[in-house]
């Protein structure tokens, strides 16, 4: 490692603490959307200066792209839920985005007395041609976004566990916010959607909620269902569409193995199908269970709804299971609210999902309301008309 490289990595360690803390102590009122801008100007200003016969270090680059997105992030989970600041965070990474790509200006000396040269007495700097600032990966900036969906995924699964009930939805709504926009090239923040639906769907795990308050020491395997359920509403309700369009697609083998896998529920479906025994039988038919490389599939999206209804059937009437002071919400309103969202925006698209979901009148009863994402289920901003598959 380079004395440059090495003071950058701690430099970068410096900034990444001073900005989470900021964040944690300001809460809502962080001013952590005015450092990313701060950060995106400092960037672009020395870049644009660049003056010398090569590319400034990817690896310095790196470690600027990986502070960025570490200071967004903490910014959005500090703020609070359905707050507007939110889609301010996510706006900002849009817009850095579409600046585009960012070309250097290089130049090189010549030698005194070359043709190049039109004074012999002196060096004469000549310009290259323009080559875009990347990093170590060749990803452009700020055209690629570099390591946007790859920070945005550890930070979530680093940090998800630990959160208080109020900044894993944050944390949900601003990343489904930059998913709907396709933000990322090749869809790969909903890779994001795919972990929190295994989690809260596919992981067994109970019901009621444990987490409203941050615990450091908090594993994935303390929360229960009521706890990640919030989280992916948010999914479902602000990017929704996008997650149909690439359920229809089939778009499974382009995420990793780690963010597209099935979980153990649906493996076990799997495996009693296929003779071997398990769990979850009458979640899904002979034929219908996901493909085992996982990602998002026709058959993925339906057996989520069937969950969703097996959840509801047993979490009815049970007064021990609430969802935070942030929701307002019943357990079995929220989750019968997230099958609103998932059955209309599916009634919205004229893909598989919704042609299955037609085919198999009564293999889902539950009937769409409304689309849900506010604390009441009725005049929540956003919400859509009455409808039914009939």
């Amino acid at each position: 490692m380079t004395t440059s490289i090495a003071n950058r990595v701690r430099i970068s360690a410096i900034v990444q603490q001073a900005n989470a803390e900021s964040a944690r102590q300001d809460g809502d009122g962080n001013m952590l959307w005015q450092s990313t801008w701060s950060m995106v100007a400092s960037i672009n200003s020395r870049l644009a200066s660049t003056s010398a016969p090569s590319a400034p270090d990817p690896a310095l680059l790196d470690h600027d792209m990986h502070d960025l997105w570490h200071t967004y992030w903490h910014g959005a989970i500090n703020t609070a839920p359905n707050s507007s600041k939110l889609d301010r965070l996510a706006l900002g990474i849009v817009q850095a985005r579409e600046q585009g790509v960012c070309n250097l200006k290089l130049v090189h000396a010549t030698e005194p007395g070359s043709e190049s040269s039109l004074d012999e007495s002196q060096h004469e700097l000549v310009t290259l041609p323009r080559v875009p600032a990347t990093t170590s990966d060749g990803a452009r900036i700020w055209t690629d976004l570099p390591f946007l969906a790859q920070d945005m995924t550890t930070h979530w699964t680093s940090d998800c566990a630990a959160m208080s009930s109020a900044q894993r939805l944050s944390g949900a709504q601003f990343l489904a916010m930059l998913a709907a926009a396709g933000a990322a090239p090749d869809d790969a923040l909903c890779g994001i959607a795919l972990v929190v639906l295994r989690e809260a769907l596919e992981t067994p795990r109970p019901l009621a909620a444990v987490a409203d308050q941050p615990d450091p020491g908090r594993q994935m395997r303390d929360l229960g269902v009521a706890d990640l359920l919030p989280a992916a509403n948010a999914w479902l309700f602000t990017a929704g569409r996008k997650l149909v369009q690439l359920s229809d697609a089939e778009r499974g083998d382009q995420f990793p193995d780690e963010v597209g896998r099935l979980g153990e529920l649906i493996v076990a479906v799997d495996a009693a199908s296929s003779g071997g025994g398990g769990g979850g039988r009458g979640l899904i038919g002979a034929g219908e269970v996901p493909p085992r490389h996982g990602g998002f599939s026709l058959q993925r999206w339906m057996w989520w709804l069937r969950r969703l209804e097996q959840i509801v059937s047993v979490a009815t009437g049970d007064d021990g299971i609430s969802q935070g002071e942030e929701s307002g919400l019943s357990f079995e309103s929220l989750v019968q609210g997230m099958m609103d969202n998932m059955l209309l925006i599916a009634k919205q698209t004229s893909g598989s999902i919704a042609e299955a979901l037609r085919r198999s009148a009564g293999r889902i009863s539950h009937q769409p309301v409304m689309q849900l994402l506010g604390p009441d289920r009725a005049g929540v901003p956003g919400t859509v008309g009455m409808g039914s598959w009939s």
